[in-house]
């Protein structure tokens, strides 16, 4: 099994990627002193698959499925609902967004898998996440509570291939996230 994976990324325009780096940067103010923490840049993972360690083309072809994915796809809004906290390291303190989320963003992940050489039950939880942190569950949840939530939809314009460890067990794993591409969407105009 490898020990790489790479990840697909929705990306916020920039008024988007504003307002969530300022709430992420809020969350981080709230919980710095109790625990470890660790951001990423604003993203919605839309397909997680295995990094073929063993194949030097592994990389280029997951830039490959990237730009198939950005030239089929338009940008796309997203509704936040609510935020949550989570005894998950990965889900620490999260943006949830409406159920059409899910639906708008289900061929992405259908296309995804369908050119993926061994679909691995990905999966789609639309979410984002606002920091990854090791402080007690009780303390992030009452910081989801107190969090304002954005009223407006968020534009997502952008996607992006990501490789990480295949396993996410701390915060020196997620810091571990490097992009390896990114490309805007298909904008008519």
């Amino acid at each position: 099994m490898s020990l790489l994976a790479v990840s697909y990324w929705l990306l916020p325009g920039p008024e988007a990627q504003a307002v969530l780096e300022q709430l992420s940067a809020l969350a981080c103010e709230g919980i710095r002193e109790t625990g470890g923490v660790c951001r990423l840049p604003p993203h919605v993972t839309l397909y997680s698959d295995h990094l073929k360690d063993d194949d030097p083309d592994s990389q280029e072809q997951a830039i490959d499925r990237l730009h198939q994915l950005a030239d089929r796809r338009r940008p796309v809004q997203l509704c936040p609902k609510a935020f949550e906290a989570s005894a998950l390291l990965t889900q620490s303190l999260v943006m949830r967004f409406n159920a059409e989320a899910r639906v708008e963003l289900l061929p992405w992940l259908t296309q995804l898998c369908t050119s993926s050489r061994v679909e691995l039950g990905y999966r789609l939880d639309p979410h984002l996440s606002l920091l990854y942190s090791e402080a007690p569950l009780e303390q992030r949840q009452k910081l989801a509570k107190q969090i304002p939530l954005p009223e407006d939809p968020l534009l997502f314009e952008r996607v992006s291939a990501v490789i990480h460890p295949s396993t996410i067990t701390n915060l020196a794993d997620i810091a571990a996230c490097t992009t390896i591409y990114e490309c805007e969407l298909f904008s008519p105009r």
